[in-house]
């Protein structure tokens, strides 16, 4: 009896495994979405950046990143090696998607410590290799990291969603250091990114076009985003803002990329 329900067991989750496969393949072919959690891995996103990427009509194929040292936030964050190496792990599956479908579209999205993960991948794809847009949410990185080589490899644009009201950027990173190991300095994920000092005029042109800086505002409350650290990962965040008006995905993102923030929060308050 005992063996019975062992291979029933086994059968299950080898068949669960299966339709799962066979769903990422059946929706790669339409673009494909990384999602990188936080300092922990601690689920933040896994399901709410999926289902509102997903109900924004986003038709391709989303996929969870998992980086972790499994020595919980503080680890992740001080443990930096680890964060490089996942970062090359990422930009190997990015150049193998690319090569199965060169032109379906291909974003990025990051929450704090994965920010830093995201932009190591992405600073390290192939020369004439490009996805097409970057959001990074509650960024530890900090604000003058230097994006300049990420950039090339960014089609459209690097989306910093940031946030004065960011209580664990403010009480954490002045003792753990950012992402990329700097200190006495503010992460992006408070006051935006900005070019390094010393930037040649090419590389401030460039951040120019393809950094976009969103600050906070209290519009977003109505997207269950109030500022907070991980917030940024609603459902109705994801589902109303960021996926048709920075991916531009859904039957609704011709009119949303051309309206303010107040705009689209306004078609998510008549679809309640």
């Amino acid at each position: 009896m005992k063996k019975a329900l062992a291979v029933a067991v086994l059968v299950m989750v080898v068949g669960a495994g299966c339709q799962s496969a066979s769903r990422t393949r059946q929706f790669e072919q339409f673009g494909k979405a990384y999602y990188l959690d936080g300092a922990g891995n601690l689920g933040f996103g896994h399901e709410t950046v999926v289902q509102g990427l997903r109900q924004a009509g986003f038709g391709g194929d989303v996929e969870n990143i998992i980086w972790t040292t499994f020595t919980g936030p503080l680890g992740d964050q001080l443990i930096r090696v680890n964060a490089r190496l996942r970062a090359k792990d990422l930009t190997r599956k990015i150049v193998e998607y690319k090569q199965r479908y060169p032109d379906a579209p291909v974003y990025v999205i990051g929450l704090s410590a994965g920010t830093g993960v995201a932009t190591w991948a992405v600073e390290s794809l192939p020369d004439a290799m490009q996805i097409d847009t970057m959001v990074l949410l509650g960024s530890s990185l900090s604000s003058g990291y230097d994006m300049s080589k990420a950039l090339t490899h960014v089609r459209d644009k690097v989306h910093v969603i940031y946030s004065p009201r960011d209580a664990v950027l403010t009480g954490f990173i002045p003792v753990t250091g950012t992402i990329d190991g700097q200190y006495l300095v503010e992460p992006a994920g408070l006051v935006g990114m900005r070019a390094p000092g010393g930037a040649s005029s090419e590389a401030q042109a460039l951040y120019s076009e393809k950094i976009n800086n969103i600050p906070w505002c209290p519009a977003f409350e109505r997207l269950d985003y109030a500022g907070g650290h991980t917030d940024g990962t609603s459902f109705r965040f994801v589902r109303h803002y960021i996926g048709p008006k920075l991916l531009n995905v859904g039957h609704t993102a011709s009119a949303a990329t051309t309206q303010p923030a107040g705009s689209v929060i306004a078609i998510a308050r008549a679809e309640e």
